[in-house]
Order: C-alpha cells, then structure tokens, then sequence
C-alpha cells in the first residue's frame, strides 16, 4: 500500500495544467484530495472526471482572498499534505511599461498566496498530537532565489523538528500545459524576443507534467524522502546549469 494512502491533500491551481496532474498522481497513490481553482469551467471539468474515485473534491476559490482559504481550511478534518501550485504569469514587459495591477496581482497569487496557505497548513497540522506534514511549493526556476525559496527555508527551519516538512520544486521549460500558449498570446513584444532567444540558445529538454506530479508524490511519500526539508529543487534536466 501507498505512503499516500488515506492522507489528505490540498491542491491551489488543481483543476487544469500541472495542478490538475498531480492531483490524479495523489489520487492514483491513494490520497484524498481536495483542489482549488479560480476556474469555474475547469473546476466543473476536473469533478466530472475524477470525483467517480469518491476521494476527490473541486472547489472554486481565489487563492489570494484569506476568508474564502480559512473557510475551505474549515471543509476538511485534517490536512497531510499541501502544493502550492497555482501562480499565474506577468507579460514580461520592460520596467518602463510595467502594469502596476497585473504587478500586484502576480505577487499576490505567486508569493502572498503560499504563504496564507502554509500559515494555515502548518496551524492545522501542529494542531494534531503528533504532526506528520508536508508542503511543497511549485514555483519557476527565475525564482529559484526569490522570495518562494526563502519562505520554504523558513518553514522548513522552524517546523521540521515538529513533523512538517517544506520543500520547493522550482520549474524549468514545461510540456503539456497552457502556458506557452499565454506566452505567445499575452506577453510582451520584448519581453517574448529575449525568452524566445534564450530558449532558441539553450535547447532545454521540456519536463512532462506527468513526470513534475510523480516527483511532488514522492517527495510527500515516498521512501527516504522523508530526509529532505528546506530544499529548494531545479527541476528543469539541467536547464539552469546552462543559463544561470
């Protein structure tokens, strides 16, 4: 029997891309789990598909608005497990043209976002006699030294002598999502040139999602992994290597 099984986890950004792929990787390993998605239509689509396991819930929240979390926080007995997955995406656009509330919006949901969703993980797990839990943050690699790799460091470093680990997996060039199609569509002009050029340099192998949410099942449960609190992981086939 899986490590996973009977645990509970809680996806954000869980009903389509990569968030929606590493809740099947939970569910197939046992677990209960719970997403949260802004989109309605994909919420609507992830319950239609996978809810049939009877150890699968879909709930349409926003991330960054701290009574709809505590409310959700409110839904379940007990939390296991916790990937901060969802983020959105600026338009790579010059200082000089920056728009202030996209600016806002992204900290919000990529940096604010993970850490209302540990404080209130970490309170829920330290609530239990003898805390067994997990968090793990999904970021990109351009913020393998930023803000999300220092908030995993501090939760790794105050909570994991009390049974709660805290890792962050930090992304290179992705398969199998949406996001280049936002890329092309969305970003701009600049900004487009100068990634397009680095990645023309640099060829990266791509990483699957499929592969990204078997990584994030083992890191929760699997063997040995146990050992690993505070790691802040590329998880790009040597991409960063190349360019920095």
């Amino acid at each position: 029997m899986s490590a996973a099984a009977g645990k509970t986890c809680l996806v954000t950004g869980g009903a389509g891309g990569l968030g929606k792929a590493i809740a099947k990787a939970f569910l197939a390993a046992g677990a209960q789990v719970i997403v949260c998605d802004i989109n309605q239509e994909r919420v609507s689509q992830a319950t239609t598909e996978l809810a049939p396991t009877g150890r699968f819930r879909a709930v349409t929240a926003d991330v960054t608005d701290p009574e709809a979390m505590r409310r959700l926080f409110g839904d379940f007995a007990r939390l296991d497990i916790l990937v901060n997955n969802a983020a959105i995406m600026d338009r790579f656009e010059p200082v000089a043209d920056l728009d202030l509330d996209l600016w806002e919006r992204v900290l919000a949901v990529n940096l604010t976002a993970p850490l209302l969703l540990s404080k209130l993980a970490v309170r829920d797990m330290l609530s239990r006699p003898e805390p067994d839990g997990c968090i793990i943050n999904v970021a990109s690699a351009a913020a393998k030294a930023g803000w999300l790799a220092g908030l995993t460091k501090s939760t790794a470093s105050f909570y994991g002598d009390k049974g709660i680990r805290c890792n962050a997996l930090m992304l290179g060039p992705m398969a199998d999502t949406n996001i280049a199609d936002a890329f092309l569509t969305d970003s701009h002009s600049q900004g487009r040139q100068r990634v397009t050029d680095i990645l023309t340099g640099t060829r990266p192998r791509f990483c699957h999602v499929g592969d990204v949410a078997e990584l994030c099942v083992s890191l929760a449960c699997g063997q040995g992994w146990n050992l690993v609190n505070g790691g802040v992981v590329a998880v790009d086939h040597g991409w960063l290597s190349l360019v920095g």
